[in-house]
């Protein structure tokens, strides 16, 4: 099987980001839905907490909140699945050294890392102003995240050196 070009593994990667890409979308609305559902009936997160024993005692503004950043975060994840969409539609055309795909990796990278740092403080927001625990950030998870990150930025180096090669390639007769 072919990894680059029409029919390959990389169109074959790039018709799952698009169900992904636009699956997003939908639980974006629905994050959205719920906020404003919160708003207006302030009692049905509760009573659907009290109904799975689970007990909370913030308001429905807090809650319209929580889900408006919980929205926000993944519209950063819809920006990054975007990025990597246009990147593996340069793939599947065979076209692997794009110049455009180096600001693209670049723009995943820093998105990648804006959310892990988003998540952070997020993280201590929550804990200081809600009292809600959460299982520490560091870790295995923590240098795994890290690492992706510095992944995506090598990679990006990679793609811009290719395209330098080839854009002397095309001017060599």
């Amino acid at each position: 099987m072919r990894f680059l070009g029409p029919r390959s593994i990389s169109s074959l990667l790039k018709t799952a980001l698009d169900v992904v890409y636009y699956g997003l979308y939908a639980v974006i609305f629905l994050v959205l839905l719920a906020a404003v559902s919160v708003l207006v009936v302030p009692n049905v997160v509760e009573i659907t907490l009290q109904k799975l024993n689970l007990g909370t005692s913030l308001s429905s503004g807090s809650q319209a909140a929580m889900f408006l950043v919980y929205a926000l975060y993944l519209v950063g994840y819809l920006m990054i699945m975007h990025w990597t969409r246009q990147v593996f539609k340069t793939l599947a055309e065979g076209d692997v050294f794009h110049p455009d795909n180096t600001r693209r990796l670049r723009w995943i990278g820093f998105g990648l890392g804006g959310l892990e740092i988003f998540g952070y403080l997020l993280h201590l927001f929550a804990e200081g102003m809600f009292h809600l625990q959460f299982e520490p950030v560091y870790g295995l998870r923590a240098v795994t995240t890290w690492f992706s990150v510095l992944v995506v930025f090598v990679l990006a180096e990679v793609f811009k050196e290719g395209a330098r090669l080839r854009q002397e390639a095309d001017l060599t007769i």
